[in-house]
């Protein structure tokens, strides 16, 4: 099982994590076999929250269950979702092409090369988008100064069939694409979105949870992380709050017969 050994490889490095430069690319042996990394404090934050927190996990009355990775990164998420269900039909979407590369190394290091990784940003179009690229967990699409040109596929054109688990970690895309995707969300069964309100974007977080009520979704919103990281412009008149910036996860589902 991957999910011990990476749980005790996490709190090995528990310690000292903070004190890794960053975006610095590297191995670990896990149950001897060799797992990239692109980032220390990415992987360590990663692995902490889809193997020991199980973030992604869900209940599924599918054998083979249809799952949408996107913002794959270096693969965990597509590691813990195959060793959770070994028959899932995954494609994992990842915008950078060293992240990429990377997943897909990994997978294969990890029994699980039939997972499809797609070199690609999900967007509202097929016709490729500029995105900055990190090397970490924080590359998004953006029309920023040095970002470059990478392929991108419509996420609403993955949901013609039925989909039952949507992963949307896409820093601060998620709200183009739920707006876009409008009535295909109905043939998702279980969404899980990492929603970040950083400054403007705040606003649209009302409407995105309307699209998915409008689809017949119940949702949670949990995993709160407020973005002490990011410059306060300005900052909530409550000594509680430190910023106005804020991560949290929509935990989305349908109510249907095997869901």
């Amino acid at each position: 099982m991957l999910t011990p050994q990476i749980l005790d490889i996490v709190t090995q490095l528990a310690p000292g994590v903070q004190s890794w430069p960053r975006r610095q690319p590297g191995l670990l042996v896990v149950g001897g076999k060799i797992l990239r990394y692109a980032d220390m404090h990415s992987f360590f934050h990663q692995a902490r929250q889809i193997f020991g927190d199980r973030l992604y996990d869900f209940q599924c009355g599918a054998p083979a269950p249809r799952i949408l990775d996107c913002g794959a990164h270096i693969g965990l998420a597509s590691l813990f979702l195959k060793e959770r269900f070994p028959a899932a039909r995954i494609q994992a979407f990842e915008a950078d092409a060293q992240l990429a590369d990377t997943c897909r190394a990994n997978l294969a290091a990890f029994g699980a090369s039939d997972v499809e990784v797609v070199q690609a940003a999900v967007w509202t179009h097929d016709q490729g988008v500029s995105f900055s690229t990190t090397h970490d967990d924080a590359g998004h699409v953006a029309e920023a100064s040095g970002a470059e040109k990478v392929p991108s596929v419509r996420l609403k054109s993955l949901l013609g069939e039925r989909v039952h688990f949507l992963k949307l970690d896409v820093e601060g895309a998620e709200f183009d694409l739920i707006d876009d995707c409008g009535d295909q969300l109905a043939n998702v069964d279980r969404l899980i979105i990492e929603v970040h309100a950083m400054g403007a974007t705040q606003a649209r977080i009302g409407p995105l949870l309307q699209r998915l009520e409008a689809a017949n979704f119940r949702y949670v919103l949990s995993d709160l992380h407020a973005a002490i990281w990011e410059p306060s412009l300005s900052p909530p008149p409550f000594a509680f709050c430190r910023t106005e910036k804020f991560i949290v996860s929509v935990f989305a589902w349908q109510e249907r017969p095997g869901a």
